[in-house]
């Protein structure tokens, strides 16, 4: 599942250019699926991860990478109903 969000994620943007690390980057898709599948729970460790990675990146580069995997794990839920 995170590789096809990566995979998404992927057509929408470059990222090559991204400054996050491949494994920041799977580890944020990863959180973002998970909080999608159990949001209350899961939500709060996917905010502390955004958090983590604002302090570095900056606040809206994470959010809107965010925002990108939300809509992608909303597209995959979709295609499995």
């Amino acid at each position: 599942m995170v590789n096809d969000s990566l995979a998404r994620l992927a057509k929408r943007c470059d990222l090559k250019n991204l400054p996050f690390s491949d494994e920041e980057l799977k580890t944020l898709a990863k959180r973002s699926r998970e909080s999608f599948r159990n949001r209350e729970k899961r939500r709060e460790r996917l905010d502390r991860y955004k958090a983590h990675l604002a302090k570095s990146y900056g606040v809206d580069l994470v959010a809107s990478i965010s925002s990108a995997l939300e809509e992608i794990n909303n597209e995959i839920g979709y295609e499995e109903k």
